[in-house]
């Protein structure tokens, strides 16, 4: 089998729980002609580069699956009878792209692998590590240095009235 991967834009109006439906229909679509529906994206709504039925806003998805060569056929049969599809376009991985999947799989297998055995080290390592002994309250206090005392502010010294001229305002 095959790897193809779809991508269609449907109409940014439709409510939620069509286009979640949509999707479905199409993912159905595909697992019940015989193929295997490996991913499902939604991308969102974005803006057209132009407008499209006099629209400038769709609806972005993408479906990811292995199939045998009459499945996209179905697929677009579907599209093109669905009025809420602006777009659509399906195609075949190639060679390079198939490698470039295999080799991106077996990187990420192996930094899992890593991962969890680094995992396993570290839990090992603290199964094996002695556990400390706290140190009591009378321990921490005889370890403890006193703090020094603070040193007291310097009081502010009251201005003295100035006696010549109490007696002149008298």
């Amino acid at each position: 089998m095959a790897i193809y991967e779809t991508i269609f834009i449907l109409d940014s109006l439709m409510p939620p729980k069509e286009i979640d439906a949509a999707i479905e229909r199409f993912s159905s679509i595909i697992t019940s002609n015989g193929g295997k529906v490996r991913k499902v994206e939604k991308w969102g709504k974005r803006r057209l580069a132009y407008e499209i039925e006099k629209k400038q806003y769709g609806f972005y998805g993408s479906i990811e699956f292995e199939a045998t060569g009459n499945i996209p056929k179905e697929l677009e049969s579907e599209y093109n009878f669905n009025d809420k599809v602006l777009r659509y376009l399906t195609y075949r991985y190639d060679k390079r792209k198939l490698k470039a999947m295999q080799i991106e799989d077996t990187e990420a297998e192996a930094k899992r692998t890593e991962e969890a055995a680094t995992a396993a080290a570290e839990a090992a390592a603290k199964a094996e590590a002695p556990v400390e002994e706290k140190p009591t309250e009378e321990k921490a206090a005889a370890t403890e240095t006193p703090a020094p005392a603070p040193e007291p502010a310097p009081e502010a010294e009251e201005p003295k009235a100035d006696e010549t001229n109490n007696e002149e305002n008298k």
